[in-house]
Order: structure tokens, then C-alpha cells, then sequence
């Protein structure tokens, strides 16, 4: 039989988290990501789902067929034009800050204050953030094991961030999280302002 609940814990980087009943037995449902009848888009906690309870061996409950109760409302769309413009800015500033990156590191290896190798580095590491991202995409869609935010912020910190916005942009993974793209701008600036310092420093 369907029930009412309404998500009361979401671990998004382990994708899995807990219903509250509505009719309060039990007091919290346990469910997987995979259970999520919802492609496109992830739990959050606090919407309302209607979902079927079994009984595990264990004597748990775990909801199945979790699907949101209530749908967005089609009318609303025109109404949110306004949230929407960060995201038609943000490929803008993406590209603008790749194409500067690459300006300023051909500035920088024709005055000879990088060596000609870094444009390797650069490509590889960007190459590697861009498989794990790729890996922690299917991992979220599969429900197994998550990449940690922190991992990914390293690697952009370590020069990938090229690699990781062109993920973002094509996988649309990690796009939406206004958090997590804060967090991605304050690696690039930082990775950023690390190179810019060196190659000012270099005789």
C-alpha cells in the first residue's frame, strides 16, 4: 500500500536517507537513491513523497518506489525567470575564465616564467578531475560510493578546474548546489592568485 511521508535526512554524498511517515509507523523509513523514482533530479529534505514500506530481514523498514507527492506546478515556470539568470551567466564566466587561463598561461611560457611543461600539466590534471567527476556522476546514479566534495575541490585547487567546469557543463553534475559552485569559484581564485604570484616572482 502507498504511503504519505515527508524526507527527513538526506546524505546526498552517500545516497541514502530517511522518510517520516506521515501516520508516524515507524518513525523513519530508510531509503536508497536507487528507490528515488525521479530522474533529474535528487531527494531533498522536507518535500512530501508517497512511497510503498517493506519489513527487511533485519526487522527494518525501507521504502520502495519513493516518487515526489506533489509535482511542480507547470505555471510556475515564467515566474522563476529570475533565479534562472545565473545560470545562463554561468557558462559565460566559465568560458571567460578558461579563455583567460589559457591567455595567461601562454603569456607566461613565452616570458619564460613557466616552463613549456605546465601546459601538460594543466591538461592532465584537468583530464583526471574530469574522470572523477564523471565516476562520482555514475556512482550518484547507481547508488554506490560518492567522490567526497573535498577530493573534487582539491584537484580544482591543484589546477583541474578547467576540467571541472567543462564536466559540470556537459555531465551537469555539480551545477546546481549554489554551496558547491561557491566552493569551486573559491579554488579557481585561489589556484589563480598561487600562479599569478609565482610567475611574479620569477626573475
Amino acid at each position: 500500500m502507498e504511503r504519505l511521508g515527508k524526507v527527513g535526512e538526506w546524505n546526498d554524498d552517500r545516497g541514502f536517507g530517511f522518510i517520516a511517515p506521515l501516520d508516524g509507523e515507524p518513525a523513519r523509513v530508510f531509503f536508497h537513491v536507487r528507490d528515488y523514482r525521479l530522474e533529474g533530479r535528487r531527494p531533498e529534505v522536507g518535500e512530501m513523497v508517497k512511497f510503498t514500506a517493506q519489513r527487511q530481514p533485519d526487522g527494518k523498514w525501507r521504502a520502495r518506489a519513493v516518487r515526489r507527492a506533489v509535482p511542480a506546478a507547470r505555471h510556475a515556470k515564467p515566474f522563476m525567470r529570475a533565479t534562472d539568470a545565473p545560470r545562463t551567466a554561468s557558462p559565460l564566466a566559465g568560458a571567460g575564465a578558461v579563455t583567460l587561463y589559457a591567455l595567461f598561461l601562454a603569456w607566461a611560457i613565452r616570458s619564460d616564467r613557466l616552463p613549456f611543461e605546465a601546459v601538460f600539466v594543466v591538461l592532465g590534471v584537468s583530464a583526471i578531475t574530469f574522470v572523477v567527476y564523471a565516476l562520482d556522476k555514475h556512482a550518484a546514479q547507481t547508488g554506490r560510493w560518492r567522490t567526497p566534495e573535498s577530493t573534487l575541490h582539491l584537484l580544482e585547487l591543484a589546477g583541474g578546474w578547467p576540467g571541472a567546469w567543462i564536466a559540470q557543463r556537459t555531465l551537469r553534475h555539480k551545477s546546481r548546489k549554489p554551496g558547491y559552485r561557491a566552493a569551486f569559484w573559491a579554488m579557481v581564485a585561489l589556484h589563480a592568485s598561487a600562479l599569478i604570484a609565482w610567475c611574479w616572482t620569477r626573475p
